[in-house]
């Protein structure tokens, strides 16, 4: 990316003749339409992104108070939202920064209107969300010109907050096979199943044949990412004939609250007839009944290092960007594994 002094050495012009024309005060400050052309051409051929967000803390009519942006994908979970912004509302609450915080809902692939307005100045910061593995290539190879934090996803290009999502899938399975099952299943979001980034499930599958699991097609259901959608999937599993797997993984918490009711019109007992194991620990796993087992994801934490990010590269723009990476521990409750434990 191009600096202001590029553009003055590429125009043989002065620093702050270029900054005044790129900061859109050419005419206030009497510079030639001529050389006001002059330096928008340079600036655009050396792919010059001004700093929006810095331009707009200045300006004199603004409030100076940040504005962040949150990008939410439409059909990511709406209590995955509600925990993210617990955890990013904590920064106003312990008086660690101000700030305004807008959620902007958007469809995945259609990452061009994420830029759009990103380009328009109206945010001083952004944090990403639920984007596809497509759309964080489109955004590394067309970079947003405010500062920009990226959720539960890696980045050399912006700074990122994640987990492991392959070791999740394996840890899963290891604790399957050491406590002695043979035979499970899945039942996993349709998106999730259709995303490059597809590391969780993809880490279950691999250490499943790792350590000698039966994983038939068949105990295998895709379904929408809903409790409907969970429901639906564990009586095709139920219905399908055989025998059935002692253990089942749910990627999406939500789908396994759906599917409990199935199995119990169906007579299998959880947890002596079928371990269940989930991710995300959501309020609802807490209680359902019988409660539900699961790997964490720290939701609240990582928001709140979202906006530590996202407001350190807003007060100083010329820091790298920075990942950081979170634990997820199991929560044993009654589903799984003992009751209570967390390790």
């Amino acid at each position: 990316m191009s600096t202001i002094r590029e553009i003055a050495e590429r125009t043989k012009l002065s620093v702050g003749t270029v900054s005044i024309v790129l900061n859109g005060r050419g005419d206030e400050m009497r510079i030639s339409k001529k050389t006001q052309q002059r330096i928008l051409e340079a600036a655009q051929g050396l792919g010059y992104l001004p700093n929006l967000s810095a331009r707009r803390l200045r300006q004199s009519n603004a409030r100076n108070i940040p504005s962040i942006v949150i990008f939410w994908p439409s059909d990511l979970s709406s209590d995955l939202l509600g925990r993210f912004f617990v955890g990013a509302q904590s920064s106003i609450l312990e008086q660690e920064f101000e700030f305004e915080m807008t959620i902007q809902p958007y469809k995945r692939k259609h990452i061009q209107k994420i830029k759009d307005i990103c380009d328009q100045g109206i945010y001083h910061g952004a944090i990403l969300t639920g984007i596809s593995a497509e759309d964080q290539r489109y955004l590394e190879e067309h970079p947003l010109n405010v500062p920009t934090v990226l959720f539960n996803r890696t980045s050399s290009i912006y700074s990122c907050i994640y987990v492991d999502a392959y070791e999740i899938g394996r840890k899963v399975a290891e604790l399957f096979m050491l406590r002695g099952h043979k035979k499970v299943g899945a039942i996993v979001s349709d998106y999730l199943m259709k995303a490059d980034n597809n590391f969780r499930f993809r880490g279950f599958v691999d250490s499943c044949a790792k350590y000698g699991l039966e994983l038939e097609d068949r105990h295998i259901q895709v379904a929408p990412t809903t409790m409907e959608g969970g429901n639906i999937a564990a009586s095709k599993i139920v219905k399908s004939g055989g025998e059935l797997p002692t253990a089942m993984f749910f990627p999406l918490g939500i789908m396994a609250v759906a599917a409990l009711p199935v199995f119990h019109r169906a007579g299998i007992r959880i947890p002596e007839d079928m371990e269940i194991l989930t991710y995300g620990d959501h309020d609802i796993e807490k209680y359902s009944v019988p409660s539900l087992s699961t790997v964490k994801l720290p939701v609240e934490e990582m928001a709140a290092a979202c906006i530590r990010l996202v407001m350190g590269r807003i007060l100083d723009a010329t820091g790298e960007p920075k990942s950081i990476v979170y634990e997820t521990p199991f929560i044993f409750r009654e589903s799984c594994g003992g009751f209570g434990h967390e390790i």
